[in-house]
């Protein structure tokens, strides 16, 4: 998905987001020369914090990207309008814990085929780690890499 193609609900979330971004965090960002222009992506970084989805967003998108993320489905029901705004900006659901699970890494895998940057954060989950530090991921990284051949890159964030 380049940026001229976005639709109506992803151009608002990026008029809501990041202008609050810009208010709400300092930022010292490195390293987008590695996310390339074009082309399917995978973006793996860790999750220290519930912020982390909207200055990883922000960062992505200003190295000429917009990202699309795995999510949980209980985001995608959520009353109007951040349900609508997730599921219309194209985000990828997760059915954790079913026997649904796996369809969200179909639809990462059609993503990157697709040509977008699918963003993922190995562990699954925001870090319950007391000093922050990366949990054990889990295998959907290597999995996507391994089926689609697309690029990694890894991306480090810090007191997002």
């Amino acid at each position: 998905m380049r940026r001229g193609r976005l639709g109506f609900w992803y151009r608002l979330a990026v008029c809501l987001i990041k202008p609050a971004m810009l208010v709400l965090t300092r930022r010292d960002w490195r390293g987008q020369q590695h996310i390339p222009p074009a082309g399917g992506v995978i973006i793996a970084a860790n999750h220290v914090s519930y912020a982390d989805p909207f200055t990883l967003a922000h960062y992505v998108y200003d190295a000429g990207r917009p990202p699309c993320f795995p999510a949980k489905i209980e985001l995608f029901r959520l009353r109007w309008p951040l349900g609508r705004i997730v599921r219309g900006a194209g985000q990828i659901p997760v059915y954790r814990n079913s026997a649904n699970a796996a369809d969200a890494l179909r639809d990462a895998v059609a993503a990157i085929r697709r040509g977008e940057a699918v963003v993922i954060y190995p562990e699954g989950t925001v870090t319950r780690d007391p000093q922050l530090w990366p949990m054990v991921a889990r295998t959907g990284v290597a999995r996507l890499a391994m089926a689609t051949g697309a690029l990694v890159v890894p991306v480090a964030q810090w007191s997002a």
